[in-house]
């Protein structure tokens, strides 16, 4: 990937111990927006999802490249909110490394790579999809898998909120973290 002249490569080799994940995105059946002013909804999962390879690094940073997408790093010495990253999936990656930072894990940094059929812009959630998705990559590889579907759905909604920008309700996370 290059960004700004410098050529950031990752590999997850043969060698390495790697971890598939998947989320799925959400259709919602009934109360879409209710969930803002914390209203009744029904939803649930599609067997649309994206899907994650990852590999821990050692390195204390974190490098997530989605297919068609350029690649996002985080430093995890760094992070606070960073209002220039709203509205931006590098926003959601710190949200959510923070929140696990704040819990006491101690994060090592990974490499992922997604590929995803829950199109940004579907009305499928792939947002919610993306923030479940990084969210099990952190409760598996750095908190031993302590988190719920209900609390991976918290953390999400928690970044989408503070990090990214947008004052969601828990209707996308929860469709996608519960099915």
């Amino acid at each position: 990937e290059e960004s700004g002249g410098a050529v950031h490569v990752f590999s997850l080799s043969s060698e390495e111990e790697y971890a598939v994940f998947s989320a799925p995105g959400r259709t919602e059946i009934g109360g879409n927006h209710t969930d803002h002013q914390h209203g009744r909804v029904l939803a649930g999962s599609i067997d649309l999802d994206i899907i994650a390879v990852a590999a821990p690094n050692g390195e204390g940073v974190i490098r997530l490249k989605s297919e068609g997408f350029p690649m996002d790093v985080v430093e995890l010495d760094d992070l606070e909110i960073h209002p220039e990253e709203y509205n931006r999936s590098v926003s959601i990656l710190r949200g959510i490394a923070a929140w696990f930072a704040r819990q006491g894990c101690r994060l090592e940094g990974f490499n992922a790579y997604t590929v995803s059929n829950v199109f940004k812009g579907s009305g499928l959630s792939s947002s919610a999809a993306l923030e479940v998705l990084l969210g099990n990559i952190f409760n598996s590889l750095f908190h031993d898998g302590k988190c719920t579907p209900v609390q991976l759905a918290q953390i999400g909604q928690y970044a989408e909120n503070v990090y990214f920008g947008k004052p969601s309700g828990l209707l996308d996370q929860m469709g996608s973290s519960m099915g």
